[in-house]
């Protein structure tokens, strides 16, 4: 059981989001890096779409009310204790009662998951513990974590999985990926220049330090600007052209519907990617087939469903072991 003590820049409760709600405005949410998420709740016993803590930037700080099991998964935001004992990223800690951890922050990533044995219990609206504050929904009263609310593991009491490291060899963090950001252009081409695809990835683009939960800014040389269009469906990962030629790209707070013309969406299996881009980030971009983009969302799941059969082999040596011990 942890009590937040300072909520950081930005703590809240995700989980995979709830799709199905776009018709009625209400964007899919939940974790802006999914795939660290997974890893989090893979971790610590979870199943992939449990509740867990996102923890933005950091700054955060949690303290242990009981002892209890941590996962940290995504990015690596410095997490310690206040004794200075370092809890690496991609891995399960015991967080002794009366232990204070904290968010140093990091200057590469932007984003780190921590789960709790089980997940973290709390009540889903519309299928779904995230928290999209904007309208209210999910996490603890529809809005962030603040100081003085508590977190209460689905498996109170459970340490079973302490010391579980992530096998990287396995399935690498999408994030580690150095190459450009690939995504399948369309479908709005027909209302762009020509060659407005060319020049969106020759570019290299600054992530502007406006971005949030809902999208990135890329700042650069301004492409050439397409006329608005009637309003369509959006998804996450869309990369629309304003009128001033610098693009938007949509992440999982993002609207639902939207009048400038989208050039291109992000891959699936690239989105993790965007939630752990920082503002100053430079980053360019790649065009894929369509086949190949879910061939490697395919791939990707497939390492995620390796690397959980691996965790739970190592988690009953764990538990056979402590059972020898005791």
């Amino acid at each position: 059981m942890l009590e937040v003590v300072d909520p950081g820049l930005l703590l809240t409760l995700q989980d995979l989001g709830r799709p199905g709600w776009a018709h009625l405005g209400i964007p899919v949410s939940g974790a802006a890096d999914a795939w660290g998420m997974a890893a989090a709740n893979l971790l610590a016993g979870a199943p992939v779409d449990a509740a867990a803590v996102e923890v933005t930037l950091g700054g955060a700080e949690l303290l242990a009310r009981e002892t209890c099991l941590i996962a940290l998964g995504g990015g690596d935001l410095g997490a310690e204790r206040d004794d200075g004992l370092a809890l690496s990223a991609g891995a399960a800690h015991r967080v002794p009662a009366g232990a204070r951890l904290r968010f140093a922050g990091s200057q590469s990533v932007l984003r780190a998951y921590l789960g709790l044995a089980g997940g973290v219990a709390a009540h889903r609206v519309l299928g779904s513990v995230s928290t999209y504050a904007t309208a209210g929904l999910g996490g603890i009263d529809g809005r962030a974590l603040r100081s003085g609310d508590v977190l209460v593991p689905v498996r109170r009491g459970d340490l079973a999985g302490a010391g579980l490291s992530w096998p990287a060899e396995a399935a690498p963090h999408p994030a580690t990926a150095t190459g450009p950001i690939l995504f399948v252009p369309g479908p709005d081409l027909r209302h762009l220049d020509a060659d407005v695809v060319d020049a969106f990835t020759a570019a290299t683009w600054r992530i502007g330090r406006a971005g949030d939960r809902m999208g990135l800014r890329l700042e650069g040389t301004p492409l050439p600007a397409g006329r608005e269009i009637v309003s369509h469906a959006l998804v996450p990962g869309a990369i629309q052209l304003p009128s001033g030629g610098q693009p938007l790209v949509l992440l999982v707070d993002g609207p639902t519907v939207g009048g400038y013309p989208v050039l291109g969406v992000v891959t699936r299996a690239e989105m993790p990617r965007l939630g752990q881009l920082r503002p100053g980030a430079a980053v360019r971009f790649r065009a894929e087939e369509p086949h190949r983009a879910r061939a490697a969302w395919r791939a990707q799941q497939a390492g995620l469903a390796r690397a959980a059969e691996v965790l739970a082999s190592d988690a009953l040596w764990h538990r056979l072991a402590d059972h020898a011990g005791g």
